[in-house]
């Protein structure tokens, strides 16, 4: 995209993964709570769902480089993702080149973080890291202090640069989604495709990554939708790959969208309605314990 037209809508969840449930010309149904604890249906394009306004947008620096992060990170990132996904979608894994499969784990770990609530998290997180009067940059500050300067680290930190909390919790996020020990232990994940025929299809939504505590210990795995016939799995161990794959097909469609619905919080998507009493009833039911919460909570207290 042109420097001078930046992208504003930041979709967290990416067009090419949506565009799994837009069947019908080329629409997928949107379920979400603009308004409390109504739920809205509407059928919508791929660009209409899955996006935030300026959610990666680094604030106080010029317009030219407000963009800069999902131009040269989420947009190139989505970008490489989409073509392993669509090795994925052919069940082409056995002999994948190294570069989609960084390109895979790399979309995985931004899964982690990228969403509305994650990076509300982040933000939050870094406020707190700045201003517990025992952290260590605020010692520092004091010991350090001389007739002059402003009184406190966060009057320096609000002269200086107002928006540094929020930039560096950007900063320190981008950091994470790339982190080269967590991209190999996902690397090395045997991976795998279930598809489905029959049944109730798959659900999208803005939880669409699952894991286990302890992803990469020897029963982690990860399971996410990757078409409305299709899950991805992938998991650290033969037997439980082997269980994955001998799950009966009603009980692996149940498990993987009372998960993807319960722990909703943005919208939820799909091909048609037949599951709109499911989702009504499940939306946002549950809290969606991922990574990134444990990361910004360990931030926040400085452990």
């Amino acid at each position: 995209m042109a420097a001078n037209n930046p992208p504003v809508k930041h979709h967290y969840t990416p067009q090419f993964l949506l565009a799994q449930w837009a069947v019908t010309d080329r629409k997928l149904w949107r379920f979400s709570r603009p308004y409390g604890d109504k739920i809205a249906v509407k059928q919508v394009s791929t660009a209409e769902i899955g996006y935030q306004p300026h959610l990666y947008a680094l604030p106080g620096v010029s317009p030219e480089k407000m963009q800069i992060f999902e131009e040269k990170f989420m947009s190139p990132l989505d970008a490489q993702a989409a073509e392993t996904h669509s090795l994925l979608l052919k069940g082409k894994i056995q002999g994948m080149p190294q570069k989609q499969r960084s390109a895979w784990s790399r979309f995985i770990m931004s899964q982690w973080f990228r969403t509305p609530e994650g990076v509300t998290a982040f933000k939050s997180a870094m406020t707190h890291l700045l201003t517990q009067p025992d952290s260590e940059l605020r010692i520092r500050y004091r010991e350090e202090w001389k007739e002059g300067m402003p009184a406190t680290l966060e009057e320096l930190l609000v002269r200086s640069t107002p928006h540094i909390v929020e930039q560096k919790a950007l900063e320190l996020m981008f950091t994470m989604m790339d982190n080269p020990q967590h991209g190999l232990s996902l690397n090395r994940m045997h991976w795998l495709i279930r598809e489905t025929e029959g049944g109730r299809e798959f659900l999208v939504s803005d939880a669409l990554l699952q894991q286990s505590q302890g992803v990469f210990t020897p029963t982690g795995f990860i399971t996410m939708p990757i078409a409305s016939r299709k899950l991805f799995i992938a998991v650290n161990s033969r037997s439980l790959r082997d269980s994955f794959l001998t799950l009966s097909r009603n009980e692996l469609v149940a498990r993987a969208n009372r998960a993807v619905v319960r722990r909703a919080s943005e919208y939820v998507g799909t091909t048609d309605l037949s599951q709109r009493p499911f989702i009504e009833r499940e939306f946002g039911k549950e809290v969606n314990e991922t990574i990134f919460k444990g990361i910004a909570a360990r931030y926040a207290t400085g452990a």
